[in-house]
């Protein structure tokens, strides 16, 4: 979801609904033959934070006269109710709500602000039914998760607090129709959607899973919308075709949630990309569990524009720091979890290199780097 406002674990494809229950596998993986009894679940998830940065980013906030983020911002980070049901011939699932997406080296805007946040995919940015006719087919239509990444839309459905960059330049919400078929191991989904969160049906998306073992699990997933879809409030560059290999891999209490992602936003002139520009990042997530109440999660990632410094291209910079621009980032949060409350500490840094001045960090926006400290609380029932 490039937010360039300025834009669990297997995948996001199988964390959509609850953070708990992993609803999105409901969305692409058929679950085996429907028992004659309905399962309808419900949850409420209730959450505030609070980040503390020593470089404010330049650019990207909107409640600020001069766009400049400030030093420190306190909101709720979700206040969602959610309702299930996974079992039977027709299903269906939905989120009600609002929900923020603060990413590291990216501006946090308030959590009810118009142009970002609940704004920008509505107080119901989940809502599908889903047809199951047997335990090899199942046929959605609706708003969904989209497809590819390892993080997921909600704070609470992440071993980290803030999401990465690499999540801030995938597609987060989409609508349109999907149809999956699992053998075996083996799960196949193609869908048809609006993409970026376009509002129109235009664009292909896929992935493929195999569950290797228990323990180990591959996904390749991939979006190809118009090479003529514009910008939107969701997404600075439209048109960009991704894919995503996935790995997820248990050792004991470790898991490991590596991927690869690579961007590409082909020539239109039509709208003013007069190039072909591409992007990749790699990104390793962990989490470790160390008992019932303590846990660790950690992400480092590395992004890098593929264009020049000098690309003037319309389209050229993908990553939100200028053409050719290029970011590693490191994010630890350490976790205490006692009943149905969950309280996490984070840290995060962002490097920056070869950015645009004015779109870096720090009062002018020519500083390299930014740290953030920040405090999440919240409950779920």
């Amino acid at each position: 979801m490039n937010i360039q406002l300025v834009r669990p674990p297997l995948a996001k494809v199988l964390t959509c609904l609850l953070c708990a229950a992993s609803p999105a596998l409901a969305q692409t993986s058929p679950s085996p033959s429907p028992t004659p009894v309905p399962n309808i679940t419900w949850q409420v998830n209730a959450s505030g934070y609070s980040f503390k940065t020593n470089n404010p980013n330049a650019t990207g906030a909107l409640d600020t006269t001069t766009g400049a983020d400030t030093g420190s911002r306190t909101d709720y980070s979700n206040i969602q109710a959610s309702v299930t049901r996974n079992t039977g011939l027709f299903r269906f699932g939905t989120i009600i709500g609002e929900y923020a997406f603060p990413v590291v080296g990216q501006a946090i805007n308030p959590t009810f602000k118009a142009g970002a946040n609940t704004d920008l995919f509505s107080f119901v940015p989940v809502a599908y039914m889903q047809y199951v006719p047997n335990g090899a087919w199942t046929f959605t239509a609706g708003k969904m998760a989209a497809l590819l990444g390892q993080e997921s839309n909600f704070t609470y459905q992440n071993v980290n607090i803030q999401r990465g960059l690499g999540w801030n330049a995938e597609p987060a919400f989409t609508r349109g129709v999907r149809g999956a078929y699992t053998q075996g191991k083996f799960t196949g989904t193609l869908g048809y959607t609006d993409g970026y969160y376009s509002g129109r049906l235009n664009s292909l998306e896929g992935l493929l899973a195999w569950v290797a073992s228990s323990n180990t699990t591959v996904q390749f997933a991939w979006i190809a919308p118009p090479n003529n879809s514009g910008p939107n409030p969701t997404a600075g560059i439209a048109n960009k075709r991704e894919a995503d290999l996935m790995l997820t891999q248990q050792f004991g209490k470790l898991q490991l949630l590596p991927y690869l992602l690579w961007i590409d936003s082909p020539q239109n002139t039509s709208i003013g990309y007069n190039g072909d520009e591409r992007a990749f990042a790699g990104v390793l997530i962990a989490s470790y569990v160390f008992d019932n109440a303590w846990s660790v999660g950690a992400r480092y990632e590395s992004i890098v524009n593929r264009s020049s410094t000098l690309d003037l291209g319309a389209n050229a910079d993908l990553v939100g720091f200028g053409p050719g621009s290029k970011a590693t980032t490191l994010t630890l949060t350490p976790a205490f979890k006692t009943g149905h409350t969950t309280i996490r500490a984070e840290y995060s840094n962002v490097n920056l290199g070869a950015f645009t001045p004015g779109l870096g960090f720090g009062n002018f926006g020519t500083t390299p780097s930014q740290s953030r400290v920040g405090l999440e609380l919240g409950v779920q029932f």
